[in-house]
């Protein structure tokens, strides 16, 4: 699986990193008991973390300011900030819909801050582009509501269209199911998080992938600039 990046991605985003996992032999049953004690593990360590916090000590972590800068410059507040607030300071649980995929890509998400799309790696069409937004691109986002992606926001595409934008989320042709064998996650990281702390944070997904489904192997991770 090729991943490339365009030209205006690169030079909208000079300093941003997009990593792609690719695991193979998955799969997206309930979350096994060691998942859900992981899990537990996070929510944990958040609420200890920040126990004493508000949003502008969070905002101070560098990891959630940077995707906080991205997501200001569309008049937007990054929605993985909101869900940690969530967890750590208003003590609800870590919880997720959906199989053991989505349960561990969410786990890994807030105990990294990092941004991550989960696809069904079976449902892509061809060669993945990292690429910016154009003015009236559209994508069936999950759930079926169509989606306009804001021009200029990072997304990636298939041979058959948008697969995920970092402000509307994944799409619907992709989405990670229950038949999912394969699955892919795509991290998007913007300037100020390093290719290094991209990496760490698939081969932790990974991890918590394998509480579930033990057979998983890493059939790919790509970081874009490595």
């Amino acid at each position: 699986m090729q991943v490339g990046a365009s030209f205006a991605w690169r030079q909208a985003y000079p300093g941003a990193h997009v990593g792609a996992l690719l695991l193979d032999d998955v799969c997206n049953s309930p979350p096994a008991p060691a998942l859900v004690a992981a899990l537990a593990s996070i929510e944990r360590d958040l609420r200890s973390t920040f126990a004493a916090a508000d949003r502008a000590t969070l905002l101070a972590q560098p990891t959630l300011a940077a995707y906080q800068r991205h997501y200001r410059a569309f008049g937007q507040t990054y929605h993985v900030l909101r869900q940690v607030e969530s967890v750590a300071l208003k003590g609800r649980p870590l919880a997720s819909p959906g199989g053991g995929l989505v349960s561990a890509m969410f786990g890994a998400e807030l105990e990294s801050g990092l941004l991550t799309a989960g696809h069904d790696a079976d449902a892509l069409a061809g060669d993945l582009l990292i690429d910016c937004a154009h003015e009236g691109d559209r994508f069936v986002g999950i759930g079926g509501t169509e989606r306009t992606a804001r021009p200029g926001d990072m997304l990636m595409r298939d041979g058959h269209g948008i697969i995920s934008a970092v402000l509307d989320g994944p799409d619907e042709r992709t989405r990670l199911g229950p038949s999912t064998r394969r699955a892919l996650f795509v991290t998007y990281a913007p300037q100020g998080i390093k290719a290094a702390a991209v990496r760490t944070h698939l081969e932790r997904l990974a991890e918590l992938v394998r509480l579930t489904a033990p057979e998983a192997s890493t059939g790919q991770l790509t970081i874009v600039p490595d």
